[in-house]
């Protein structure tokens, strides 16, 4: 990478970029995988669509950031554990 030639940036970058993109990369998902478990209870709970749909995200986001920090703390295990 041109714009962090050296190492110690480059690592710097990858420990707090690459969760970033990741949790970018898998929020969609998670979303696709939330809609049709729990929109129909939270309709029927709220009877509102846009509060149906930002609780949704709420959990999205919520389940997401769990995620990041489950995959940080095993990344930082096994990092420890091979040096």
């Amino acid at each position: 990478m041109k714009r962090l030639p050296d190492s110690d940036r480059k690592k710097r970058f990858m420990k707090t970029g690459l969760p970033i993109m990741l949790g970018i990369a898998w929020a969609p998902i998670i979303w696709i995988l939330v809609i049709p478990l729990l929109t129909p209870v939270l309709f029927t709970l709220t009877g509102s669509w846009p509060v149906t749909q930002g609780g949704v995200l709420l959990i999205v986001l919520f389940v997401t950031y769990l995620l990041l920090k489950v995959f940080m703390r095993l990344g930082t295990k096994f990092y420890s554990n091979n040096q």
